[in-house]
């Protein structure tokens, strides 16, 4: 049976009479995007459109990348100990709410477990898929955790300056894609679009309406409840106003002694996840905070996710793995006021 989900309220106008949906893709950060709006097309050109999704994302890879060589975060994972740096301002919103996410998640979240994603083969080198991979061992698990202290960064916000404690790599993996989004969608609204549908590899955000007054509509992503299998009933979802993201166990995994490894690390542990989460979906206004929370959730796993997200006031989605193999859900009790 599928579920509708609606926000509480829809504020916006519809696009203007005779106006059409339009769209344009592409591919950044090893993925793929689209932008869908709803105008006419002589207000805004589509090559202009194009001109400025491109120029927000490059941004976002210029500051954010780990695969881009002298990117900001590249240069400050490749500093001496105890240098100091001054971050850019877009860099410098995604680390301040990744270090408000990793205090509130005790670590769940965390934006300097660059050295464990590394380890387990899902950053630039090596790869999961390059022949001869193993696993890492326990004694060099020990030794990348021991880099992964985000607090010892000792972020100053006010004066956008971080510190390099010696070894420690920063990794925005789990949430650069949602503020990409969220960049994208700031700049076509201020370009006079109001009405748009923003994707940067899976992850949405919808403002305004299309045509015809009917809002973005959009499956959110559910887990196969077999591999191989198709994945199970669909929950649609009307982004007005809305973000979301979905973190799982089933996208980026090998397997190595008859045991998954998905590419989810728990930075408290230096393991992949074996939590039994199958996804977990966040939505949000802001797409960088649905993005981050998908994550940390997927983390903390079903009890201690929904304590910390029903705590947070957080509309989440938890997709459980049974041992009999058979998926349940979870709604916290912001995501159930959306199906109500």
């Amino acid at each position: 049976m599928n579920r509708v989900l609606v926000p509480l309220a829809m504020e916006a106008a519809a696009p203007l009479l005779g106006a059409q949906v339009h769209s344009l893709e592409g591919q950044t950060m090893g993925t793929t995007w689209q932008v869908r709006w709803a105008g006419h097309t002589m207000a805004v050109t589509a090559a202009r459109v194009r001109a400025a999704v491109q120029d927000a994302l490059d941004l976002v890879v210029g500051q954010m990348s780990t695969w881009l060589p002298g990117s900001d975060l590249d240069r400050f994972n490749r500093a001496p100990a105890g240098s100091v740096h001054t971050v850019p301002e877009a860099m410098a919103e995604v680390l301040q709410a990744a270090c408000a996410l990793a205090e509130w998640s005790g670590g769940a979240f965390n934006p300097a477990a660059g050295a464990l994603v590394n380890l387990w083969g899902f950053g630039p080198s090596p790869r999961y898929t390059d022949a001869g991979f193993e696993p890492p061992s326990d004694a060099a698990v020990r030794r990348a955790w021991a880099h992964t202290d985000w607090r010892a960064l000792r972020w100053d916000a006010m004066h956008r300056q971080l510190r390099q404690p010696g070894g420690v790599l920063l990794d925005f993996s789990a949430i650069a894609k949602g503020y990409a989004v969220d960049l994208v969608s700031r700049r076509l609204s201020a370009m006079g679009l109001p009405h748009t549908l923003v994707e940067v590899g899976g992850e949405l955000r919808g403002h305004g309406v299309r045509s015809g007054g009917q809002p973005w509509w959009v499956d959110l992503e559910a887990p196969p409840l077999a591999p191989g299998q198709p994945a199970g009933p669909a929950t649609r979802v009307a982004l007005h106003g809305l973000s979301v993201a979905t973190s799982g166990d089933y996208r980026r995994v090998f397997e190595h002694g008859g045991v998954r490894r998905p590419h989810t690390i728990d930075p408290r542990t230096g393991q992949p996840l074996a939590n039994g989460l199958a996804s977990v979906s966040v939505l949000h206004t802001e797409c960088l905070w649905a993005d981050a929370w998908s994550t940390a959730l997927c983390v903390l796993g079903q009890e201690e996710g929904m304590t910390l997200a029903t705590a947070h006031g957080i509309a989440a989605l938890f997709v459980q793995r049974e041992r009999d193999g058979q998926l349940t859900e979870t709604l916290t009790s912001a995501m159930q006021e959306l199906a109500e």
